[in-house]
């Protein structure tokens, strides 16, 4: 699932160990035992995708997220 405009998460700190960058998007991570709730932190607007555990290629998918995002939301 992915929802625009969210809050920041709780816990969200710009140094957690939880807060990666790729691809010059920061992401912050939720694991939970049935998804990774990865937040696209933005100046302007909080992008949050879903999903599962089970899918091996969490880092493919922002990859491939954080290009339409840095493209459209500053």
């Amino acid at each position: 699932m992915l929802r625009c405009g969210v809050p920041k998460p709780a816990g969200y700190s710009p140094d957690s160990v939880q807060t990666a960058e790729v691809d010059n998007v920061q992401w912050f991570q939720q694991v939970t035992a049935k998804a990774v709730h990865w937040t696209a932190i933005r100046k302007n607007v909080n992008i949050e995708v879903d999903v599962p555990t089970t899918y091996a290629a969490q880092g493919a998918i922002l990859v491939e997220l954080g290009a339409a995002i840095r493209s459209s939301i500053p």
